[in-house]
């Protein structure tokens, strides 16, 4: 987990006097990564607050269901310029669906009505929850529901508005997110991808208009997810070792389909979920590249990813604190 995040939460927190909550580190980091797509093209003195801002958001976002202590903020930068900043950050960046579910002290979900087990709670405390697989018949349609799909050119789930969060994102998106971060890791890859699925799959906080990732949902996970984490495993352009990368995809597939079956309840259902395979990664991936996916600002969420663990190492190297940032 980002330690410079940890930081400056701790420094909004003078009285905090254990442990961070867990879903205030995930919806700082979530934030921060979204920031750097959503708000690309700051003042150079507004540049060096973005953490600050971003951790500083989390902690008003989330200090009534958290029961965190009073904030004291301390910007790193002018008050008029940081309350400018501040403004236009929490005006950009969703105000819910930022972070997955924040366990209350009873051990429940925020907005699922269901109460977690300790096991589950704490892998949503690591990190950023339907039934065993349904059968694949699907009852026929009507004639008239048929005609309205080929009017549509959409699936069903983008007219439920109910199965859809505040984010743009189907449900059960973020809880297999989760659970791959959770079985597969690195968890630190998690804010990039989320900021990548919101990017692609939900721009503007809506569901996306283009039909072909409306219908391949899972693999657009799938590839977003191998992107990130082959981007932090071979930086610089290493040369990737193929068998490794082959190997992790089949498991990212199989992590997928057992998320669909272990994950017991996702409040608005499965709508858009499909079991597949390495091929329709495949897919996903050339559709990505030509439509400039990888190109956009949440993938420059990766290079941060690897500077940070760069600086984190030397720093254990020498002793001393070489991040830039604030």
């Amino acid at each position: 987990m980002n330690r410079t995040i940890e930081q400056v939460l701790l420094s909004l927190l003078p009285t905090h006097n254990s442990t961070l909550p867990q879903p205030l580190v995930d919806l700082a980091s979530s934030l921060l990564a979204q920031s750097r797509h959503r708000a690309s093209t700051l003042k150079a003195e507004e540049e060096i607050a973005r953490p600050y801002a971003c951790a500083h958001l989390a902690c008003d976002r989330l200090k009534i269901i958290l029961n965190l202590p009073p904030i004291e903020p301390r910007p790193p930068i002018p008050p008029r310029i940081y309350k400018r900043l501040f403004n236009h950050l929490d005006k950009i960046l969703p105000a819910s669906g930022s972070t997955p579910s924040c366990a209350t002290p009873s051990g429940t979900a925020l907005g699922s009505g269901r109460t977690r087990t300790p096991s589950s709670k704490l892998r949503e405390q690591q990190l950023l929850g339907t039934s065993p697989l349904a059968s694949k018949t699907r009852p026929t349609p009507t004639k008239e529901k048929s005609l309205s799909d080929l009017r549509n050119d959409t699936p069903s789930f983008k007219r439920r508005k109910a199965t859809i969060t505040p984010d743009g994102l189907p449900p059960w998106i973020r809880p297999t997110l989760r659970y791959l971060l959770t079985h597969l890791g690195p968890a630190s890859i998690g804010p990039v991808v989320a900021s990548g699925l919101e990017s692609i799959v939900a721009p503007h906080g809506k569901l996306t208009d283009d039909g072909w990732v409306r219908a391949n949902l899972v693999p657009v996970l799938g590839t977003l997810y191998l992107f990130a984490w082959r981007g932090v495993t071979w930086p610089d352009g290493q040369q990737v070792e193929r068998e490794r990368y082959v190997q992790f995809r089949k498991e990212v597939a199989a992590c997928i389909a057992k998320a669909r079956e272990e994950e017991v309840e996702v409040p608005g259902g499965w709508d858009g979920w499909e079991e597949v395979g390495p091929r329709e990664f495949d897919a996903a991936a050339v559709r990505g590249k030509r439509h400039g996916w990888f190109e956009m600002e949440w993938a420059s969420g990766v290079g941060d990813l690897v500077e940070r663990k760069r600086a984190r190492e030397e720093e254990d190297a020498t002793g001393y604190h070489v991040s830039g940032e604030v």
